[in-house]
């Protein structure tokens, strides 16, 4: 685990190469050079921005994937606990780079 946030999980497999991030009833997998793209695209998303109504009332924005059929969907809270596990993700991954290189 290299990073725990709100109901989001990212893992890391070194043996795979591989990144995965956990969210309740969803599990996504990523190369690294993708889970580095995806971050970029991720921490860009203004929620004040780009919020939308879903179907419940509730303000939430979208962000896609590397999987053009796949979208997540945040409210407020679950947008900063996401990008707060990408942030936390990331440094663990370059330390872990910088130990088994």
């Amino acid at each position: 685990m290299i990073a725990n946030s709100g109901d989001i999980q990212i893992t890391q497999c070194n043996n795979c190469k591989m990144i995965n991030v956990w969210k309740p009833g969803l599990l996504l997998s990523f190369s690294f050079d993708q889970f580095y793209e995806f971050t970029k695209v991720a921490k860009q998303l203004n929620f004040n921005k780009f919020f939308e109504y879903s179907p419940d009332g509730n303000r939430v924005v979208i962000l896609s994937t590397p999987f053009p059929d796949i979208c997540l969907k945040f409210t407020r809270a679950e947008l900063h606990d996401f990008v707060h596990a990408i942030d936390e993700a990331m440094y663990m991954h370059k330390v872990y780079e910088l130990v088994h290189n």
